[in-house]
């Protein structure tokens, strides 16, 4: 059924072996009744299901995600930031990072690539003994709805 483009409803194939596939994680297609075309079943990756990147959609946010916060701090490497007496950064470093890190973010949100996206820097990091930065970024993916479930019935008055 899934190679010679009969109806999964004309076939064997039952619910729950398409949902059994489904949970390996395998892509495949499928049909759905009095509707013309195939579907795909879902996105799914080679990873497990609770991983980041266990859905096409979200390898496709976070990889634009790290090629636009590579492209914004790249002009900050090797420039001098200004530190506090302590070694750790000066608020006023913190934020033109932090700045610097959504500028194309800030973008895939308004694109609706994403719900949020969240930069934080540790205001603790000892640059002037370690000369690293480390920028933390968190993305709220955009909802998929897998199923949907509609309950309909009579009633006596609404």
């Amino acid at each position: 059924a899934f190679a010679n483009g009969v109806s999964f409803t004309d076939t064997s194939i039952t619910t729950t072996l398409l949902h059994a596939i489904d949970l390996k994680p395998n892509i495949f297609l499928r049909k759905f009744p009095n509707e013309a075309g195939s579907y795909f079943n879902d996105a799914h990756t080679a990873v497990a299901q609770n991983s980041d990147y266990a859905y096409i959609s979200n390898n496709r946010v976070i990889d634009k995600a790290i090629r636009g916060v590579y492209a914004s701090l790249l002009p900050s490497l090797n420039s001098p930031l200004l530190l506090n007496a302590d070694g750790t950064m000066a608020n006023s470093t913190i934020a033109y990072l932090e700045s610097q890190s959504v500028i194309n973010t800030d973008q895939m949100v308004r694109d609706s690539e994403a719900s949020a996206i969240g930069v934080s820097i540790n205001p603790n990091q000892n640059v002037a003994s370690t000369s690293l930065v480390t920028v933390a970024i968190t993305i709220v993916p955009i909802g998929v709805a897998r199923n949907i479930v509609v309950n309909i019935g009579f009633k006596t008055s609404l």
